[in-house]
Parts: structure tokens; sequence; C-alpha cells
């Protein structure tokens, strides 16, 4: 188990490496081809041990789910709860019927079997979404739409999973059991994950009013709760997704209402979620490689490969096809969105997660693998086609390159103004250098010889422990980083750069002197 954690975490975090170096192509991508090369490389496939579906759930999908709810307004999903109805409940039984039949007449699948493909293939990922529109300016109500479909529909594909599951392994079909499964669940997952979160969320406020410095606390209270919001939701027989996703919801509420409170938590907070959630998205992806792997390497034939992608083809048509109607003649958008909205439903993390769930619910092995590769062809297709598509049908967003470039200059004309305001001070000359040198590295223009050549300068010298050494060093930086500052506002002024442009320039500075005044960096 040891061996696989660290395989995985490896793979993931060198996928997102190469990412950065390949910025056209998306990191969901390299994710898969990294796996797919794990999986080719006999010793680390064979470290890899077979997937857990539990664990693959806690660990991977519930923190997924409570980040992507975190991003989300809880007034928005209470003013759009008619929406979220329809096209979780309503539009789901639809795909899923659809779906079921389409297999069963086509490829001559039973009845049990193909309800199971089609119920697995109904939850969509926001995040997979996100990444095959990259660079290109999606309609702000259909982003919308996507984003709280597949924060919710992954219960109703859950429910219905288990009811077909059952209907496969034993026989046996229940739509009033369905029915009654799926409000007891979903109405108890957002009870206990409204519960649990309003308890974590007074108990952090009491302790942030009562003790000084609680930010390791408070973010160790806040990297658990998903998984223990999930797994006390599932001891109770109830959806953990949905639990998940209204904590979520309601961390967002708190951090709007509480943003200066503690505002070095709320900081803390946002940079851990961003880290995690590119680090578990990019996990499941490399998951997807290996798994996909593994099995055509067992089972290739091309029977096998005629029957998966004939499935996952049909999954694919019918759900989009689902999709469009919905949105076309319920939901009243006009052609060009209920296009926009049916390509958008990437499927991704849930979906695999949800056919690992198969082999505790009793299904045989070889309906799994038939299964797993057929949803594999469909998340393959889900990508790929608005990979192309979009790219022809939406206008992309202002140049990247051009913005980052802007950004490097406005960034460069801002340390210039740090170091004319040295200059003024009229220091020795050895601190005016070590100054200008830290400066610049605002902007990224030191060299590693020079960095080298300052590191070995660094470690040589003996600490000063001098009080007003240390006062004058911060009083120099200040006063640095304050003109700074005024240019900055001066380029928004000007029109140089938009608020939004600035934001990340000024981020930087703020840090820049928030480290240089924490008494934490001080040495003993």
């Amino acid at each position: 188990m040891l061996a696989t954690a660290f395989i995985l975490i490896f793979a993931a975090i060198f996928s997102l490496i190469v990412s950065k170096y390949i910025p056209k192509i998306s990191p969901n991508y390299v994710s898969i081809f990294v796996g797919i090369l794990c999986g080719l490389i006999p010793p680390v496939s064979q470290h890899v041990a077979t997937f857990n579906a539990e664990v693959f759930m806690i660990l991977l999908v519930a923190p997924l789910l409570f980040y992507e709810g975190q991003a989300t307004a809880f007034s928005f999903v209470r003013h759009h709860l008619k929406v979220i109805v329809g096209i979780t409940v309503i539009m789901v039984a639809l795909s899923t019927l659809l779906a079921g039949f389409s297999l069963h007449y086509f490829l001559g699948l039973s009845l049990p079997l193909a309800f199971v493909m089609a119920a697995i293939s109904t939850p969509t990922d926001a995040t997979a979404t996100a990444s095959v529109s990259e660079g290109l300016e999606l309609p702000k109500k259909t982003n919308s739409l996507l984003k709280l479909e597949s924060l919710f529909n992954d219960a109703s594909g859950l429910v219905l999973l288990q009811a077909t599951a059952v209907w496969l392994v034993l026989d046996e079909l229940s739509i009033q059991r369905i029915m009654t499964d799926f409000f007891v669940s979903a109405i108890g997952g957002v009870l206990v994950g409204f519960i649990i979160s309003m308890l974590l969320m007074y108990f952090r406020q009491h302790i942030l009013r009562v003790f000084i410095n609680t930010v390791s606390i408070q973010t160790l209270i806040y990297l658990v709760t998903p998984f223990m919001i999930y797994i006390i939701a599932e001891e109770l027989h109830l959806s953990g997704i949905i639990a998940v996703v209204v904590s979520g919801l309601l961390h967002n509420s708190e951090e709007r209402v509480a943003l200066f409170a503690d505002a070095r938590q709320n900081f803390t907070a946002r940079e851990f979620q961003r880290v995690f959630a590119d680090l578990l998205n990019s996990l499941v992806f490399v998951v997807f490689g290996i798994t996909s792997t593994k099995i055509m390497l067992e089972q290739f034939s091309w029977l096998n490969i005629s029957l998966w992608g004939l499935s996952g083809l049909i999954l694919y048509l019918v759900n989009l096809l689902v999709r469009y109607c919905y949105a076309r003649f319920k939901l009243k958008e006009n052609n060009l969105d209920a296009w926009l909205f049916a390509i958008g439903g990437v499927h991704g993390a849930v979906t695999l997660a949800l056919v690992f769930t198969l082999p505790g619910l009793g299904v045989a092995s070889e309906h799994f693998n038939l299964i797993l590769m057929s949803e594999l062809t469909l998340i393959i297709l889900s990508m790929l086609v608005p990979t192309i598509v979009l790219r022809f049908i939406l206008p992309k967003e202002p140049n990247r390159a051009e913005t980052l470039a802007k950004l490097d200059q406005v960034r460069s004309e801002m340390v210039q103004a740090g170091i004319t305001e040295v200059h003024k001070m009229k220091l020795p000359t050895p601190i005016t250098k070590l100054v200008i040198a830290y400066l610049k590295d605002q902007s990224r223009e030191s060299t590693l010889k020079e960095f080298t050549k300052r590191w070995h300068r660094i470690t040589r010298l003996p600490k000063i422990r001098n009080s007003r050494f240390q006062h004058m060093q911060v009083r120099i930086f200040q006063r640095c980083f304050f003109a700074e500052r005024a240019y900055i506002r001066q380029a928004i002024h000007e029109g140089k750069l938009t608020f939004e442009e600035a934001y990340f320039i000024y981020e930087e500075l703020l840090l820049a002197e928030a480290l240089l005044i924490d008494p934490y960096n001080e040495e003993e």
C-alpha cells in the first residue's frame, strides 16, 4: 500500500510539473499519459495495488467535491434549487433510461448490465470541464449550470448504480426502493453535511475569539473536514458525496462572513485548496491511465476493443442527445448554448470512482472489466470532443502570453521604482547592493549564478543579532515596498493594468512584506 501511494503521488506531481512546460495541453491529458507509462513499466505496474473503491472515494473524490463546493456561493445554490433538481434528477433519470435501453437494443447486453453502465455514465466533473475549456470564454450561464450539475448529480448516479447493481447481482428491481433510497440518501446527506459543518464552524469561530494565533489548529480542522464528514455520512448509509458538497458550500459562506476575522487562516485555506485540488485531480487521471493500461494488456483482443469502444460511444452519444434536448426545450437555452451545455458534460473522477465500487457490490469480474473499459471510453470521448469542438465555436480568452508579458513589464518597472527609493536613502554600498538584489528577485531578474553566489555569501556570514540593525532592515524594505505599491496604483490609474491583473502583483508585494515583518522568521 505504501509503494502504491508513493508511486501515485510521485506520478501525479511529475505530471503537474511536465504540464507547466507544455501549457497548451490540458494537465489531465498529461496525467493520463504518465499513468499509461506507469502501467507499461512492469516494475512500476507490479507495485501498484488493486484500487479500493472506498479508499478512492474517501481520499480523492470526497476532498475534490468539498473543494468544488467551497468555490461556490451557498446563496447561488439556494436560488437555483429548481434547476438543480431538474438537471440532477430528471435529466439523470432520462439519460439512464435511454442509455440503458440503447445498450440493450444495439449490443444485446442484458438490461441489468446495460442499466448499471448507464447509471455510471451520468455524473459529470466540473474540474475536467474547466481543463478542456481552458483559454476559451465559456458563457457564464452555461458554466454555472455545468458547475451546479457536477456538484449534485454524483449522488443521483450513486443511488441509481446501487439499485441497478442489486438488479444485476440478485435479479431484483424495485422502483419504489430506488426512489425511497434516493430521497433518504440525498436529504440525509444534506442534513449530515449541514449539522456537522455548522458545529465545526461555531467551534472554529469560538477558538478564534478565545486563543491567539490558531492557524495551525484551524488548518488541521480544515484538512480533515471532508474525510470526517464523508465517513460519518456513509456510516449512516446516507450520501457522503452530498454531505461534503454541502460542507464546502457552508465553508464558502463562513469565509465570506469572517473574511478579516482571521485573514492568515483564510489565505492559508485558499492555498491548501488550490494545491490539493490540483494534486487530487492529477491523481485521479494517473489512476485512470494505469488502470486502463493494465486491463488492455491483460485482455487485449479486437472483439473486446470493439465492444468497449461501441459501448462507450453509445453511452456518450445518448448522454449528449439527452443533455442537448433538456437544455434546449426544458431550460429554454438557444441552440448554441444547448450544444455547449451538452458538450460541456465532461466525465472524470466520480465516474471512475463509481466503477471501482462495483466489486464491493458483488459484480462479477467479467462484467467489471467491460464496464470499466466502456466508461473509460466514455471519459476519453467526453474530454476529446469538447477539446476539439470548443476551439471552433468559442471565442478565445485574451492572449495569455501577452497578458503575462505585460505583467512582467509592469513588475520590472515596479521593482525599478523600489530601487530608485533605495538610492534616495544614501545607504552604505554593501547594503545598497544587497537590498537591490533582493528587490530584483521580485521580477525574477536574478540568474542562477547570482543566486548561488549570494547563497554562498549568506551561509558563510554569521547571523547579525542586533535588534536595531534588524529594525533598520525592515524600515528600508518597507520604504521600498511603499514606493512599489504607489507605482502599481499609478499603473492602474493610467490604464496600464486592470484591477484583476494588478491583483497578482499586489498580492506578491503584500506577501513579501508579511514575510519581512513575521517574527517567526527570526532565528533563536
